[in-house]
């Protein structure tokens, strides 16, 4: 019978039929539900373990291939110790309608047998067994690192955009996961979340900072497994590397760097170079299109102290700085001295003084050093360090021939050296007294000390006398000489008019003499006039009176001389004139007859005389 609809309920009944047509019916039957025939289903196929803990056992399979006519609705998995045949269900009695499951609660290293049936309408169907024993242990598996093509390929962002990294991995035991960053470290932003079997990396923001290669690395007992994703972010560029001055000048500075290594995703396009005084704040540009790893920064103001900025610039904009990090004086070492001069030698050794260079190179002078060279060799040895212009050369050994030369230094390195003019053989030096005088007049005033002092050369050293007005001069506790290596002091304390005159100071050695001649002024009031008084012309109501200038006046010129007149009959004296020029006068108004007695004085600007 065909044409039924699934599902619905038929009864039949039969009737039979001849040429005279149709008889009766028969009784109908019961009633029937069209559908096709149930059976129970066949066992699953390719039942098998997949995985194995200590205490578990996680076995898979595939559907029937004969479902018995009806639609599968679960899986019972049974379990039963290899030594015993009471199976126990471990699913619920529904079945599950999954093709895989965990069986829990097992005890490790106890071997199991196993086996799976499919359940349909018609009941529970023949069960397929896992070949063999079953035994719960850890597995042990080497971390794998399952990452996708797109992650491969690498993540590019915007600034300010937030990234995840998924990566799923497997491995038995679970494995130790550890994120760390190419040229780099995983900053605080960065958020890592663990699953069971995958790791994802976050971050929010991302900024230049963040490019970089990501590196995930699993470790187990096993084995370990490092990948890396590559996160570019599209950004202004970091700051350029190893930024340093390697050349300075007294008005020049040039700086090279490395380009940076995170170039913002984009090309770098050019630099921008700043420059700083160490007493301003602010930074002055120099330049913004550099497009070198280096650059000469020109128009310094010597001897002031620089820092220095370069930040790199790609299509989003210009980046982070790079500063220097220590002051740069714009100064370069300095010129070399001036004239060395060769002062004295000896068997042993020689005495050399030059001048200052005529340029520092914008840095203080730190000090000189004194190059020697032995006759016949061609290695210069620095023989002595000194702040000042001079030294003494010492350790010669005599008779030989030596070349001198001074190099100065500073901060910034040394000069070229400067070459005594001619090689010095080490000898004693055989020279003439020589004075170096000063001056050949001294003045001092009455009462004050005087020091004279007289510089002399000569070799070997000469004797020294002094002499006054002709005569060797006395010495006392108040008029004293004394000698140093390289002159002589003339010492007078609380000077006198009797110090007046004339000194010579007299050099003497076995090569020669040299005498020279000192006058020494002592500034006082004058002595009285020189007598007598000449009486030049005599009358009846006047006379005329002569006199000479005083024989010391002082040290300095008479500015007048003073008159005075006294009658014998009388004790007082009269001034006649207190401003005669000459030395003359003529006193008149005199009274015939009378007695007279005159008196003059000397005056100067320090007094008058007696």
């Amino acid at each position: 019978v065909t044409g039924l609809t699934e599902d619905h309920e038929y009864e039949f009944r039969v009737s039979a039929e001849n040429v005279a047509g149709t008889g009766e019916p028969s009784q109908p039957t019961m009633y029937y539900k069209a559908c096709d025939p149930v059976y129970k289903p066949g066992p699953p196929i390719n039942a098998h373990i997949v995985d194995t803990t200590k205490n578990t056992v996680t076995v898979v399979w595939g559907k029937p291939i004969y479902d018995g006519g009806s639609e599968i609705q679960g899986y019972i998995v049974e379990i039963c110790k290899a030594d015993e045949e009471e199976w126990s269900m471990c699913t619920p009695q529904t079945g599950l309608r999954i093709n895989r499951f965990e069986i829990t609660k097992l005890t490790e290293y106890q071997e199991y047998k196993v086996r799976i049936s499919a359940i349909n309408k018609a009941g529970v169907g023949e069960p397929a067994s896992i070949p063999g024993t079953v035994k719960p242990e850890d597995k042990l598996e080497a971390p794998e690192i399952d990452l996708s093509s797109e992650l491969r390929k690498g993540i590019v962002v915007r600034a300010g955009s937030s990234v995840k990294i998924h990566v799923p991995f497997r491995g038995r035991p679970a494995p130790e996961i550890s994120w760390s960053k190419d040229e780099g470290e995983v900053t605080d932003k960065v958020q890592i979340e663990r699953g069971f079997n995958y790791s994802e990396l976050s971050i929010d923001n991302c900024d230049r900072g963040d490019a970089g290669k990501y590196i995930i690395t699993l470790e187990n007992s096993s084995g370990s497994k490092s990948a890396f994703v590559s996160l570019k972010v599209l950004d202004t560029p970091g700051p350029p590397q190893g930024l340093i001055v390697k050349d300075i000048r007294k008005d020049s500075a040039t700086l090279v760097w490395e380009p940076p290594s995170i170039d913002g995703g984009a090309k770098i396009k050019n630099y921008v170079i700043d420059k700083r005084e160490s007493t301003r704040k602010a930074y002055a540009n120099v330049t913004t299109k550099c497009n070198k790893t280096s650059f000469k920064v020109e128009n310094l103001t010597e001897g002031a102290v620089y820092y220095f900025r370069v930040m790199a610039e790609n299509e989003y904009g210009i980046g982070t700085p790079a500063e220097t990090v220590d002051p740069a004086k714009a100064s370069e070492p300095p010129l070399p001295p001036g004239k060395v001069t060769l002062n004295d030698v000896t068997q042993t050794s020689a005495s050399l003084t030059w001048e200052k260079p005529e340029h520092d190179g914008g840095s203080r002078i730190m000090g000189y050093y004194v190059e020697m060279q032995s006759k016949g060799s061609d290695k210069w040895s620095v023989v002595s360090t000194t702040k000042v212009c001079e030294a003494v050369v010492s350790g010669l050994s005599s008779g030989q021939e030596y070349s001198f030369r001074v190099i100065a230094f500073n901060e910034k390195g040394k000069s070229d050296p400067r070459l005594l003019a001619v090689p010095v053989i080490a000898k004693d030096l055989t020279t003439e007294p020589a004075f170096k005088m000063m001056f050949n007049t001294y003045s001092v005033q009455a009462g004050n000390d005087l020091k004279v002092e007289v510089p002399f050369t000569g070799r070997p050293k000469p004797k020294i006398s002094w002499a006054k007005d002709g005569q060797p001069l006395k010495q006392t506790t108040r008029v004293n000489v004394e000698d140093t290596p390289t002159s002589t002091i003339l010492h007078i304390k609380e000077s006198q008019r009797d110090d007046f005159g004339k000194y010579a100071v007299t050099a003497v050695n076995n090569i020669g003499t040299v005498k020279e001649e000192i006058a020494i002024i002592v500034l006082d009031k004058p002595g009285p006039p020189g007598g007598p008084v000449r009486f030049d012309e005599i009358s009846s109501d006047f006379v005329v009176l002569s006199w000479d200038v005083p024989e010391y006046t002082g040290g300095c010129q008479i500015s007048n001389y003073i008159v005075e007149k006294r009658d014998t009959t009388t004790t007082n004296w009269q001034t006649v004139s207190a401003t005669v020029a000459r030395t003359t006068i003529k006193v008149t108004k005199l009274t015939t007859g009378s007695e007279y007695q005159f008196r003059i004085y000397a005056e100067n600007r320090y007094g008058r005389s007696s």
